[in-house]
């Protein structure tokens, strides 16, 4: 099926469709009073033609259970999908200040991982929040295996075991893997995440200073 000449057939409207190998987003669509602006994952060029067909429906009609069909089927492909050649190690920032993340992630990878997990870490710096529920302490990204952590973190006031236990969350997302629902939603943090993220020998103290710093409102939140 050509999904191109299909959207054209049907909608009667000059269709502009970008295919790229998009690392995260799956479709777009923009519809103008002429014209139908997509971008749309190459992972669906070679789909069936049920999938192609939800993807059609989609763009012309915002079709919610195509939607839902489209979400399932990008979801599955992501799961999978290694991204790792795409990164430059040579300009990750793992030494900081205060702490080293490569050194503290691998001694993690040692304590509780049997020094099993391929993973590269790096500091990264985001602008200054309006509202500290914007905040991420850290974040996973599992096609590229990098674990990323927010530079504020490297500050004398932010107590050793914290950083780890920051570190040790987002190491937990490569051992941990997000679930999928029957509707396409992701569940990142699973009941064997939770469980795990436990076994850290300082998690209540990591919890109390989280929780220290959230009453205060200023520039803190979870992760």
């Amino acid at each position: 099926m050509d999904i191109k000449s299909e959207l054209e057939k049907r909608s009667k409207l000059q269709v502009n469709l970008k295919v790229k190998d998009y690392k995260s987003t799956f479709i777009s669509v923009l519809r103008t009073r002429s014209s139908l602006q997509i971008s749309l994952h190459k992972l669906f060029v070679e789909a069936s033609d049920e999938i192609q067909e939800a993807v059609i429906s989609y763009c012309l009609k915002r079709d919610e259970n195509a939607h839902k069909m489209i979400k399932i089927y990008a979801n599955k492909y992501f799961e999978k999908a290694d991204y790792t050649h795409r990164l430059d190690v040579k300009k990750l920032k793992s030494k900081g200040e205060y702490f080293d993340l490569k050194q503290i992630l691998d001694n993690l990878n040692l304590i509780y991982f049997k020094g099993e997990l391929n993973l590269n870490i790096t500091w990264f710096k985001k602008p200054k929040y309006k509202k500290f529920r914007h905040l991420t302490f850290g974040s996973f990204d599992k096609n590229l295996n990098l674990v990323r952590i927010n530079n504020m973190l490297d500050n004398s006031n932010i107590p050793f075991y914290f950083i780890n236990f920051i570190v040790y969350h987002e190491m937990l997302h490569y051992v941990c893997r997000e679930s999928i629902g029957d509707d396409g939603r992701r569940k990142i943090h699973t009941t064997s995440f939770k469980k795990k993220e436990r076994e850290f020998a300082y998690f209540k103290e990591a919890q109390e200073f989280e929780k220290i710093f959230l009453k205060k409102g200023k520039r803190y939140g979870r992760s």
